[in-house]
C-alpha cells in the first residue's frame, strides 16, 4: 500500500499541496489514513482532504460530520465543496454525478498541486469491462491512466494496482470507522448492476478476474500510447493552417486517417464521434470532391471540409441575416456574431449582414467586384460568409468586417472581436 503511494508521489516531486478526495466509504479513508501515516517523508508536502457533498441522499449531511471528525483525529484539514446535480435526458444521474465532482475538485487545484483518489484493482476492472460492453477501442479499455494531468496540477490513483480486499484487510488493521452509500447497492446503476449481479459471477468461475482485466487496461493503455505517437507524427505532416490537409490526409491508410482523426478531436478537446460517424467523416467528407462543402455532425461538434482544409467547430447557432443594427460607431457594438469597435470617423451607420447583390469598390482596382466573388477569392469558407458583418453608408457598402474597407470610406477601420 505505502509502497505504491511512495512510487506515484515520486513522480510528482514537491507539489504544494496533496488533496486526497475523501468521500467517508472505505476505500478513500484507507488512502487518506496512509498518506497521512507516512506524511513525515512529504515534509515540504501540505495535505488535504476534500469532501465534495452533492445533496443526492438523506445522510449526506451526516458523511459530511464524520470526514471532518475522521480528519481532525488525523490532524488533517478537511474542505467540504458543495454542489449541485442537474440530471438531463441525455446523461446519467452517476454521470452527472462525476461531472460535477470533478469539477469542483479541479477548482482547488493550484500549479503541481497532485489530487488523489482512491479507485482500486475491481474498480480498474469494472471500468474496462463496462468500455468493452459499450464497444469501445483501446482508448476506451485503457480504462483509467494511474496518473494524468487535472486543472492545474495532476490527478494520481495510487490504489489502481491494490484489491478491494487487501483495502479491507488494511481498514480492519487499522480499526478504520467509513460510512456506506446506500446508492452503491442501487442496481439501477449499471456499475452497481454489474458489481453486484456480474462480479460476482466471473469471479465464481476466474477468482483472478480483476487482475486480469486490469491488466487487459494496462495492456491497453500501452497501445493507446503507441496510436497517439503514431498519429501525432501524422499529425505533423497533415495538419494545415485551417485544420487538416484532406489531400495529405488521403495519402494516409483508411486506419491511419481514422486513428489521426480522433487524436485530432481529442487534442481539442472535442467529443469523440461513433464508430459510425467516424466512417461518415471519411467517406462523406475527406472522400468528397473538391468542390463540395460536406458536414458530419454528432452531440454538439461537426466537422466541415472547404477546398484542401479539413475544419473542427462547436454546432452553430441558427443565424437570422435579416437582423439590422444602426450605429454611430462611438460604442462598440455587440452583434450575435461578436462586437464591433470602429476607429476613425464617426457617421451613422447600418450593420447587416449579407443579402445577395452586395457590391464593393477596392481601392486600386477597377471596377466593382459582387461580394459573392470576392468571398471565393478570399476562401473564405461558406458557412462563414452569411455571418461576416457589413457596414453601410445609406445603402453603400463601407466596409466587410474583417476583409476590407470600400473606396471611398479609407477613414474607417474596424476591430473585430
Amino acid at each position: 500500500m505505502f509502497d505504491e503511494l511512495n512510487n506515484l508521489l515520486q513522480k510528482h516531486p514537491d507539489p504544494a499541496t496533496i488533496w486526497i478526495a475523501y468521500s467517508g466509504g472505505v476505500d478513500s479513508h484507507v488512502l487518506l489514513h496512509a498518506a497521512c501515516e507516512r506524511r513525515k517523508q512529504y515534509p515540504h508536502r501540505t495535505i488535504h482532504a476534500v469532501h465534495v457533498h452533492h445533496g443526492l441522499q438523506s445522510d449526506a449531511d451526516k458523511w459530511v460530520t464524520h470526514c471532518e471528525q475522521v480528519c481532525q483525529a488525523l490532524q488533517v484539514n478537511c474542505k467540504t465543496l458543495y454542489v449541485a446535480i442537474k440530471k438531463t435526458a441525455k446523461q446519467s444521474l452517476e454521470a452527472e454525478a462525476r461531472k460535477a465532482r470533478y469539477h469542483a475538485l479541479a477548482t482547488l487545484m493550484q500549479v503541481d498541486d497532485v489530487l488523489l483518489t482512491a479507485q482500486h484493482q475491481e474498480d480498474q476492472a469494472e471500468t474496462c469491462l463496462l468500455q468493452f460492453l459499450r464497444g469501445a477501442g483501446v482508448r476506451g479499455l485503457a480504462a483509467m491512466p494511474q496518473s494524468m494531468p487535472f486543472s492545474r496540477g495532476y490527478l494520481a490513483r495510487p490504489l489502481l494496482s491494490i484489491s478491494k480486499q487487501k483495502i479491507l484487510d488494511y481498514a480492519k488493521e487499522h480499526q478504520l470507522h467509513w460510512v456506506e452509500d446506500s446508492t452503491n447497492l442501487d442496481e439501477q446503476f449499471t456499475r452497481n448492476f454489474l458489481r453486484a449481479r456480474i462480479m460476482p459471477l466471473l469471479k465464481s468461475r476466474w477468482p483472478n478476474m480483476s487482475e486480469t482485466i486490469a491488466r487487459v487496461a494496462a495492456h491497453s493503455a500501452e497501445t493507446k500510447n503507441l496510436l497517439e505517437d503514431l498519429a501525432q507524427m501524422d499529425l505533423q505532416q497533415v495538419k494545415s493552417e485551417q485544420g487538416l490537409s484532406v489531400q495529405r490526409l488521403r495519402a494516409l491508410s483508411c486506419a491511419r486517417q481514422k486513428n489521426l482523426l480522433r487524436y485530432w478531436l481529442h487534442q481539442q478537446d472535442y467529443l469523440l464521434p461513433s464508430t459510425i460517424k467516424l466512417q461518415h467523416i471519411v467517406d462523406d467528407v475527406v472522400m468528397a470532391r473538391e468542390d463540395a462543402t460536406p458536414c458530419v455532425q454528432w452531440s454538439n461538434v461537426e466537422v466541415r471540409r472547404f477546398g484542401d482544409d479539413l475544419y473542427v467547430m462547436p454546432v452553430r447557432d441558427r443565424h437570422d441575416g435579416s437582423v439590422e443594427y444602426n450605429w454611430d460607431g462611438v460604442q462598440p457594438l455587440p452583434v450575435k456574431t461578436g462586437v464591433l469597435i470602429c476607429q476613425g470617423a464617426r457617421r451613422n451607420m447600418t450593420v447587416r449582414f449579407r443579402r445577395g447583390g452586395e457590391v464593393c469598390r477596392l481601392k486600386g482596382r477597377t471596377g466593382t467586384h459582387e461580394l459573392k466573388k470576392l468571398f471565393q477569392e478570399w476562401a473564405v469558407p461558406p458557412w462563414e460568409r452569411d455571418r461576416v458583418p457589413l457596414i453601410f453608408a445609406g445603402d453603400q457598402l463601407a466596409a466587410i468586417v474583417g476583409y476590407a474597407v470600400c473606396e471611398g470610406y479609407e477613414d474607417l477601420s474596424f476591430q473585430w472581436a
